[in-house]
């Protein structure tokens, strides 16, 4: 391949080679032919020299999961494993800057590397969207010392994906709210009590036949004179599934302040808060059927980084297939739970209704939180006279066609919640709250 200016060279001796047998002139022609000729003969001595596969590129990442708010240490690593010289190297790490920003260095490097020898440069990004990302691919330019000849090599296996959870300080909020003593504070929480064998004490009563032993409180008989036993208490624990609706509709909103990411934000915190309280939780995300993902219900501190891992990767794609996703979803799990549905509900009224009645079989608490579209899309939005005037037409529509969902699912005992970017967070986990004190799901 000619590089710059081998084609401006190449397109000088066509040039003079014409004009000389247009004019008779046999100076020009002789000119254009040296021209050519030195042009042309300079390829193949040039690609015998530079042997690019000499050059061996790659990429070195200090860590390929990452808060949004994190950066990325990316280091490249370019060797000469052959003898030649090569006067004119240009190596470049691409990447999206819709996805990501260059907060350090550069990308890309010029130099000259000699045999033997390995030269290294690094720069920084920041991610700007939660997700799964490719980072790359390398590419490779050599061009002789005169820049007449050039060859461009994409690196083979040279894309990295990078996992970007959300900004760290959410998870940061979340730990906070999730912990124990903040609930409390901040909601009032009390788990559901089941008397039984468990290990907080509740009360005494009068002995009946049958009572363990062990349970009989002797101090408390000797006083009353008769047998007294004591009875403990052992926390109900309840499973909670999450699902969030996946599809295109859901990308409403500025880029990183969607209805999509803001109900992942509050799966997150509905997810630590149960995981603290000892629940189950289960996350299944929905759109089309090439879009259907199910996490299995789990519980513990580490399984909040396998829930991270999986929101992580989720993009708003494709249609929403309601009845099918809740289809798929009683194929998968059937027991008894606390199930909050968050979708904007952008579909028709009737899939709707028939991918709840899917549910109602297995007798589960379902809520369904609705991110009402209008409230999202215009949220911190300068608009004009006109647009606010249709930004109401619109929202006025939407609330009609929500008011015929919302009295088609009260009939089957099932809530819709309409909650915008200030309050979606916290009507999630009143509506958990709630269900915890009342101890209905379990």
């Amino acid at each position: 391949m000619f590089g710059g200016r081998g084609r401006t060279l190449l397109i000088l001796g066509i040039f003079f080679l014409a004009s000389g047998f247009a004019f008779e002139n046999y100076f020009l022609v002789f000119f254009g032919v040296i021209l050519l000729f030195s042009t042309v003969i300079s390829l193949p001595f040039f690609y015998y020299q530079m042997n690019i596969e000499e050059l061996k590129v790659h990429r070195e990442l200090e860590k390929e999961k990452v808060f949004k708010d994190d950066f990325v240490h990316i280091k490249v690593i370019i060797e000469n494993i052959g003898k030649n010289n090569f006067d004119f190297v240009e190596v470049k790490d691409s990447y999206n800057p819709e996805l990501f920003k260059l907060t350090l260095g550069e990308n890309f490097i010029s130099t000259q590397i000699g045999g033997k020898e390995t030269i290294k440069f690094s720069y920084v990004l920041e991610p700007k969207v939660r997700g799964e990302y490719p980072l790359g691919p390398l590419s490779i330019t050599l061009k002789d010392r005169l820049g007449f000849n050039s060859v461009e090599r994409i690196i083979p296996n040279s894309i990295t994906d990078i996992l970007v959870y959300p900004p760290y300080e959410d998870i940061k909020k979340i730990e906070i709210l999730g912990s124990k003593r903040s609930l409390q504070l901040n909601y009032g929480i009390q788990r559901s009590k089941l008397k039984g064998l468990g290990s907080e004490f509740y009360g005494v009563r009068k002995y009946v036949f049958g009572d363990q032993f062990r349970l009989i409180d002797w101090k408390a008989s000797a006083r009353l004179q008769k047998l007294i036993t004591r009875e403990f208490e052992t926390e109900r624990d309840i499973t909670v599934m999450i699902l969030i609706d996946s599809s295109n509709s859901m990308a409403g909103g500025a880029i990183d302040n969607t209805k999509f990411e803001y109900a992942i934000r509050s799966a997150m915190l509905l997810t630590k808060i149960a995981l603290t309280r000892k629940d189950n939780v289960g996350i299944f995300t929905f759109s089309d059927k090439k879009n259907f993902r199910f996490l299995e219900p789990g519980r513990g501190d580490d399984y909040f980084y396998q829930v991270l891992d999986f929101v992580a990767k989720v993009k708003p794609e494709g249609k929403c297939k309601i009845f099918e996703a809740m289809d798929f979803f009683i194929r998968r799990f059937q027991k008894r739970s606390l199930i909050f549905l968050i979708s904007d509900l952008e579909t028709d009224v009737n899939e709707i209704v028939k991918a709840i009645k899917k549910l109602i079989p297995f007798d589960h608490n379902i809520y369904i939180i609705n991110p009402f579209s209008p409230w999202f899309e215009i949220h911190e939005v300068d608009l004009s006279a006109t647009d606010k005037a249709l930004a109401e037409a619109i929202a006025e529509e939407m609330m009609e066609h929500i008011l015929r969902i919302t009295q088609a699912v009260r009939r089957m005992g099932v809530n819709v919640i309409n909650a915008g970017p200030d309050d979606l967070m916290e009507q999630l986990i009143k509506q958990y709250i709630d269900v915890k004190k009342k101890g209905r799901a379990y």
